[in-house]
């Protein structure tokens, strides 16, 4: 099974919310990564985790993540 990344979080803790976010889709996915950023927070960039899904997925999997991003992007001026 061909596995491509849909997206890449800076720590294991958003990685797995886009994770269990894909999956509520019903987007199977899974997580690469060293995610040591949660062990040495000062390390930036060491601890990218990468959110992977099926090649046949990738498509609807980007679909959803900017949509999610788009929905939370400027919510702060309205309220």
């Amino acid at each position: 099974m061909d596995l491509c990344v849909a997206t890449t979080a800076p720590d294991i803790g958003l990685a797995s919310i886009l994770k269990g976010f894909l999956e509520a889709a019903g987007v199977p996915a899974e997580l690469r990564g060293s995610g040591m950023s949660s062990v040495y927070p000062g390390l930036q960039g060491m601890g990218t985790v990468d959110v992977l899904v099926r090649a046949e997925d990738l498509a609807r999997a980007k679909e959803l993540l900017t949509s999610v991003a788009d929905d939370n992007l400027g919510d702060d001026e309205e309220r």
